[in-house]
């Protein structure tokens, strides 16, 4: 074997043959990120639909049909500002019926989409007159990289991806991105070209992302002030003229809240509606509620960084007051990271110059972060305070800014070769991430596997015991599923779900007396509980007390008038009366709700009738 030319001939073609690579290898950045989309999530496709999937997805008799949304608009009264993704889910049962792998499918795909718009956003912002000067613009493509791999790739990705009816936040993050994405293209096409074909016509896109966005999920409410953000933050020019130019796409804010507030509700009661509809499910007090998020914020900056420990269902305390330790230490570390991003701000100035001008990066990264959570975890008080999919849409910030900023040091101290330690850094930092988010989503395979894991990490908190206890009673394992549902009634003995269950498992292990007792806890808990009163009639029935069960469910015929079970259930205590005529009426009306039970209902008529004859 010869060895290697030391030739100036030989040497320069060893140059041109590096610069070569140089030239065509990040063009394949994007294909990279694309196949650790692609490879993380592929053996989650075919996992089932699990907890909030059920009732939004399964059994939501809307999404079988577009009509509901391009027709009769039944579907946009009842989801208000996220019909655009139950729209989706209409589109995916037409295609492919109940098969979750199509849903996954389309997550996937966003979720690969939004890598590729983190990469643009990245290089895009490069092109801004503040990054223009940058001695880092000649590694943008490697600081993209860097920050779309660790989106894609880090496991606290999975509940927004895995988890199919929070594609909510991942296509709300999608139109997000497109509209600070197009903006910033659209500001850069105006400073290198003028107006022309940017101005009215190139706007409109902008737009029509912003509105698309708020029609997904609420947290798009703040994508017009991420714009305002970058235009801070990498423009120039007099203020009146960079308002001007924001103002169409503020001029969307006020969407979301007058949706919530006018829709179907009189003018007079407005006021009175913006108390109820700025807090879910919770009567927990708006101070209460920030302080618990500004601990909670710190966890997911933790889980960003260490992500160990996820949980679909996390047990997080109340925080009373902004002077305990485990709020205020996390409160001095968000002040921290604001001064921080502010001080990077003003430091890479064009009239200071102190450090580089891709510091703002950081800086845009970090306020994005925050900007993203305002929604969520501020002052809008929300039943549960912590859910990993909150993280999703604000960890593209967050991996932008820890990009720019490795890019940072590497320049200091690597100038020579930084970029390409900053592309390997990502790809092995993704490959590390890649194997511990595939682990992460095995647990997302079926109820059992989600809730099994939630009790292990959250033992003391009701819902995760309720559900394994529901799991596990579906798998046909009542034995297995009591202690889970003892526990859960123990531990919140308001829960009319935990009641039911219970009840449902005792009624499965022939124990009518106490599964009676506990549907009518669940009755007490929650009067219109359409599922127990069918059940408790069920027991009833067991018990040979079918003249309660007819008072019982007759009593309640507002609340299960439409419910299958139970007009089976009332049908069958009259066939036991001898009271056919009614059981018969009972038999008519089930049939337009459910021709099968219908259909034995008939069956037990006509038996009943057949055993009557001499």
């Amino acid at each position: 074997m010869s060895p290697p030319s030391t030739s100036p001939a030989g040497r320069q073609a060893g140059i041109e043959q590096q610069a070569g690579a140089r030239r065509w290898l990040p063009r394949l950045y994007p294909l990279l990120v694309v196949l650790a989309g692609v490879l993380i999530y592929a053996g989650a496709l075919h996992f089932q639909f699990v907890f909030d999937d059920v009732p939004s997805i399964r059994d939501n008799v809307l999404v079988r049909s577009l009509d509901n949304y391009l027709g009769s608009w039944s579907g946009y009264r009842q989801r208000l500002n996220r019909w655009v993704a139950y729209l989706t889910f209409a589109l995916d049962y037409r295609l492919g019926g109940l098969d979750p792998a199509g849903y996954r499918a389309v997550n996937v795909a966003l979720h690969v989409g939004n890598g590729l718009l983190v990469l643009a956003l990245v290089r895009t912002l490069f092109r801004t007159p503040a990054l223009r000067p940058s001695a880092l613009r000649a590694w943008e493509r490697e600081i993209a990289l860097a920050a779309a791999l660790l989106f894609v790739a880090h496991p606290l990705q999975t509940q927004a991806v895995t988890y199919v009816v929070q594609r909510l936040a991942s296509l709300a993050t999608t139109f997000y991105l497109l509209t600070v994405v197009l903006y910033i293209l659209w500001r850069c096409a105006r400073e290198e070209a003028g107006a022309g074909r940017h101005g009215v016509l190139g706007y409109a896109p902008i737009l029509a992302a912003a509105l698309l966005g708020m029609n997904t999920k609420e947290i798009a409410f703040t994508a017009p002030l991420a714009a305002a953000l970058g235009e801070l933050l990498f423009f120039e020019g007099p203020w009146r003229r960079r308002l001007l130019y924001l103002a169409p796409l503020l001029a969307t804010l006020p969407l979301i809240p007058a949706v919530m507030l006018t829709a179907g509700r009189p003018a007079g009661d407005l006021l009175a509606d913006v108390t109820a509809l700025t807090r879910v499910q919770t009567e927990t007090s708006r101070l209460d509620y920030l302080a618990t998020q500004v601990a909670v914020v710190a966890t997911y900056l933790r889980l960003l960084v260490l992500p160990v420990g996820q949980n679909v269902d996390h047990d997080y305390p109340l925080r009373h007051s902004f002077l305990e330790p485990g709020v205020l230490l996390p409160l001095l570390l968000h002040l921290a990271i604001a001064g921080g991003a502010v001080w990077l701000w003003r430091a890479s100035g064009r009239d200071r110059g102190r450090v580089d001008p891709a510091a703002r990066l950081v800086g845009f990264g970090a306020a994005w972060f925050y900007l993203a959570l305002a929604v969520e975890s501020s002052l809008i008080p929300i039943a549960d305070v912590m859910f990993e999919h909150r993280v999703y849409l604000p960890s593209a910030g967050a991996f932008v800014a820890a990009a720019a900023g490795a890019a940072l040091v590497l320049r200091r101290y690597a100038p020579a070769r930084g970029h390409v330690l900053l592309a390997g850094a990502g790809v092995a930092c993704a490959a590390v991430l890649g194997v511990a988010a595939s682990h992460r989503n095995q647990v997302w395979r079926d109820e059992l596997s989600l809730w099994s894991d939630a009790v292990s990490k959250s033992p003391a908190k009701s819902r995760p015991r309720n559900n394994l206890a529901a799991a596990l009673a579906d798998a046909d394992r009542p034995a297995e599923a009591l202690p889970h549902a003892l526990a859960a009634v123990r531990l919140d003995p308001a829960n009319a779900e935990a009641h039911y269950n219970l009840g449902r498992i005792q009624l499965l292990q022939g124990r009518y007396p106490e599964a009676a007792a506990a549907f009518g806890d669940a009755l007490r808990c929650n009067g219109d509980y359409a599922d127990a009163y069918a059940n408790l009639a069920a027991a009833l029935l067991r018990l040979g007390r079918a003249p309660e069960a007819v008072a019982l469910l007759e009593g309640a015929r507002a609340v299960v008038g439409r419910n299958p079970s139970a007009l089976y259930n009332l049908g069958t205590a009259y066939v036991l009366l001898g009271k056919r005529d009614a059981a018969e009426a009972e038999r008519a009306r089930l049939e337009p709700l459910s021709p099968d039970l219908a259909a034995r209902l008939g069956d037990l008529i006509r038996r009943a009738a057949g055993a009557r004859q001499p």
